[in-house]
């Protein structure tokens, strides 16, 4: 009777090894793929709040780099909806000296 409890938990550990042995080996290239391409698809888009409020409605708060406008993207019932344009930032004056 051990001898078989024995057996028996020698097969299932050697199972899960080489389950997760699989798993390890399997490539992983699409993800990785498409991430990488929509991270470089927008580097210039920073969110400055995760959770903002305007108008009464929650939603983020974004930068864009390239043109310094910063718009609010309202969150619908886990949704995100149309961006709305708030404003553009006067980064052109930070090069002004002091008053």
């Amino acid at each position: 009777m051990v001898h078989r409890i024995d057996w028996m938990v020698k097969v299932t550990l050697l199972l899960i090894a080489g389950f997760l042995g699989i798993i390890a080996v399997r490539p992983l290239v699409e993800p990785e793929t498409k991430a990488l391409a929509q991270a470089a698809r927008f580097d210039h888009v920073t969110i400055v709040s995760p959770v903002f409020l305007y108008k009464g409605e929650q939603g983020l708060l974004v930068l864009d780099k390239r043109s310094a406008n910063v718009w609010f993207i309202p969150r619908r019932n886990e949704v995100f909806a149309t961006p709305i344009f708030l404003t553009k930032l006067p980064f052109e004056k930070l090069d002004q000296a002091p008053q």
